[in-house]
């Protein structure tokens, strides 16, 4: 399908027309914050917005989560419940090309090897991408020094450009057009509106300066594991976990029994948790590999930038930058990044020099 145009003023047909068919989840303004919501209105669609605080990975991994319920029947056996999954298929709309490419890192770990996660999976083959590109990047934005762009179009099945009073509406996937062909009132795409939105996309990607080569960042920081830099980065850091909660990759979980002893009853939940708290890996005997901030704070860094390419060949962020504009105590993943390939920089003209 062609690109089609759509006015603003009919987000509301939109979404009427596709509300029966779909759970629709949304950037919602609550309280001050951007968050992915369920909406049945678009007037509850925050059109105007940078990025959501929270992710919307929290649509397909929850915070809390139940995996399964159980009771007991007679005096031995137990009945194992499964989840109830949503019957109509999801779809999430305004979704920034950071966070959509965050989902495919998502299905990477929940699908790889042979234990797979068929709870998210499932949710996952149900769901529905409606992109929007992020015509606005914010100053903590680095998504082309990672391979992205904010005019990403390959993690989504339906691509939007806001020019002003309507958008620019591209299928991108055979879902995404389907989708499209159910919605009625698109007009066809004029030359002008994809040179406006060519025009946006230059300026996005301009407005973004340029990291660090990150294709060498697995190597570099492998061999800087015991640097004292990590010291540094870790005596600033409060271990208050804002950086992964507010993560879109970040899938780190706790598994909880919950029982209801007086009626033979419970359930088995996951909840987020992080490699930044002391309790995470402590093991039953008391002993913790990472007993310190040091260890903790360097894990972090290292998942996504060293163990994520080395067991997915995919990097382990996707540039959002929330983890820089939510740190209560400023620390700046680019900045740790730079300092890190600065001193490989230095050893590499030293053994020149010293070759000479």
């Amino acid at each position: 399908m062609k690109e089609k145009i759509m006015l603003k003023e009919n987000i509301g047909k939109m979404i009427e027309s596709l509300k029966e068919e779909y759970t629709i989840f949304a950037p919602v303004n609550v309280e001050g914050n951007i968050l992915f919501k369920e909406i049945t209105s678009s007037e509850e669609i925050a059109l105007e917005y940078f990025n959501s605080k929270v992710p919307p990975k929290e649509v397909l991994f929850p915070k809390v989560e139940i995996l399964f319920e159980f009771k007991q029947v007679g005096d031995d056996d137990i009945e194992i419940i499964p989840p109830k999954l949503e019957r109509k298929k999801t779809l999430i709309f305004g979704i920034r090309p950071c966070d959509a490419h965050s989902f495919q890192l998502m299905r990477m770990f929940f699908g790889f090897g042979e234990f797979k996660d068929e709870l998210f999976l499932k949710k996952w083959d149900n769901t529905i991408l409606m992109g929007m590109a992020c015509t606005h990047p914010r100053s903590t934005c680095f998504c082309t020094s990672l391979q992205g762009h904010p005019f990403n179009k390959e993690d989504v099945d339906i691509f939007l450009v806001d020019l002003g009073k309507k958008y620019l509406v591209e299928g991108i996937t055979e879902k995404g057009n389907e989708v499209l062909g159910n919605i009625k009132g698109l007009g066809h795409a004029k030359e002008e509106d994809l040179e406006k939105a060519l025009e946006l996309s230059n300026q996005a990607e301009l407005a973004m300066k340029p990291l660090v080569n990150v294709g060498k960042l697995p190597d570099i920081l492998n061999s800087n594991f015991d640097h004292p830099i990590w010291k540094e980065i870790s005596d600033t850091c409060l271990s208050c976990g804002s950086c992964v909660f507010l993560c879109p990759t970040c899938h780190c979980f706790d598994v909880l029994d919950e029982n209801d002893q007086y009626n033979k009853r419970g359930r088995r939940i996951r909840i987020w948790d992080t490699c930044q708290f002391k309790l995470y890996t402590q093991h039953t005997s008391g002993h913790n590999p990472r007993p310190t901030k040091v260890e903790r704070c360097r894990n972090r860094i290292l998942h996504k930038y060293c163990y994520y390419p080395n067991n997915y060949d995919l990097l382990g962020c996707v540039g959002c930058g929330r983890c820089i504009e939510y740190c209560p105590v400023n620390n700046d993943i680019r900045e740790i990044i730079k300092r890190f390939t600065e001193i490989e920089e230095k050893k590499e003209k030293e053994e020149v020099y010293i070759a000479e």
